[in-house]
């Protein structure tokens, strides 16, 4: 196995890079795929089609719903919630309703985060702990707060 897997894990999809680590109680479905030398910490979610780049750490109990694109060298704190249905009801067809998010190289998202679908966080951006993303966030941008506003930029992460 070219990865690590803790035995409480599920892992339902073939498509994860070497070096990658599967913390205890995670849910991988099927169709995922996961690049080389991430981290996903204990009670992960990532649903069905979701794509995550290389070098991305997932922190505990994270959830990341179909329609979600990870690309390379993304945090994700523990506790953050995507979404991928815009107006959620307990019944009906949601394909009308179904958006996708995608996450760009080099963000950064904090604890408890909120990222509402249909939005792209830009490269190298950074979200406050605790926020609420309701809209695009621009490369470099960084934001916090209900809803997240910007409130600042952060320096290139390359240049760290």
């Amino acid at each position: 196995m070219k990865y690590f897997k803790h035995q409480t894990a599920i892992v339902e999809t073939s498509q994860i890079g070497a070096g990658t680590k599967i913390w205890a109680f995670s849910h991988v479905c099927k169709n995922a795929v996961i690049g080389q030398n991430c981290i996903v910490g204990e009670g992960v979610y990532i649903g069905p089609g979701v794509i995550i780049g290389d070098n991305v750490k997932i922190q505990n109990h994270s959830l990341l719903y179909e329609g979600v694109t990870v690309e390379d060298d993304v945090f994700i704190g523990p506790n953050v919630v995507t979404t991928n249905d815009i107006l959620p009801r307990s019944k009906g067809d949601w394909s009308e309703r179904f958006r996708e998010t995608l996450i760009k190289k080099g963000a950064s998202v904090g604890a408890n985060t909120v990222i509402v679908c249909g939005n792209t966080l830009g490269e190298n951006c950074m979200i406050g702990a605790g926020s609420v993303v309701t809209k695009n966030v621009k490369k470099n941008a960084l934001v916090y707060g209900n809803p997240a506003r910007e409130v600042g930029d952060v320096k290139d992460a390359s240049s760290n």
